[in-house]
Formats: C-alpha cells, structure tokens, sequence
C-alpha cells in the first residue's frame, strides 16, 4: 500500500496539506515505509497563490486534482487540512491521517507502517475551509 504525507522541504511535514509543497509517497509493506518519490503539489489553488487565507471570493475550489493526484495513495499524513479537503479524501477513499507531533515525515511514515502513529480525529485546522 501506498500512502503520502504532505511536506515543505522533504523532510519535515507540513502544517497544511493543502498549502504543502509537496509529498513524500512511501510504499508499506510488512510493517516498514519505503519511499518511493516526491510529488510536487502543483495542484491546489493554494499552492498556485490563487487562494486567500479567508477564501475573500467566496469561490470554493475543488480537490479533485490533488486526490487524482493522491489516487493511488490510501492515506495521506499532515498535520492541519481543511473540512472540505478531509471531506473530499475520504470521498475518494483517501484516509486523512492528521497528526500533532512533532515527527520527520519519514518518522512517520515508519510509525504508520507499524500501526503506532497517533492521529487526531476530524481536521484540526482554522475553519475557514
């Protein structure tokens, strides 16, 4: 299985999945996380610049490009994401996984793969979204 987790720099991850730069996919197999590739997060409008923070147009924008993108992945590792955004993963079978610590993404990548990552329930993040 695949999953991703949403990152700024490749190694940290990111405070927002929607605003991340990228994701570090890793591939889950008997209890450990390889990674396999970095995706750039050219897909969202707020990684575009087309996005305020407080959404000042009204316009909802659409996830369905970075769910495309993430298709292949059964979960995703962040530690803020909008409703909308956690709403649309989960419609496309894409499992938000919102954590608090403070882990390397890889860190936790390898705790998922064990079944040790502790996650919030729901999006934490301002509710704007």
């Amino acid at each position: 299985m695949k999953i991703a987790v949403a990152t700024e720099d490749g190694i940290s991850i990111s405070a927002h999945f929607g605003r991340s730069a990228g994701f570090i996919i890793f591939d889950i197999d008997n209890g450990m996380a390889n990674k396999l590739e970095q995706r750039d997060n050219i897909f969202t409008a707020h990684s575009q610049g087309r996005c305020g923070h407080g959404h000042e147009t009204g316009e909802h924008h659409s996830h369905e490009a970075i769910a495309d993108a993430l298709k292949d992945c059964q979960a995703v590792i962040c530690h803020g994401m909008g409703q909308r955004a956690f709403i649309d993963m989960q419609a496309k079978g894409i499992k938000a996984v919102i954590v608090t610590d403070d882990l390397t993404a890889e860190a936790a990548a390898q705790k998922y793969a064990k079944g040790d990552l502790d996650a919030v329930g729901g999006s934490p993040c301002c509710g704007h979204h």
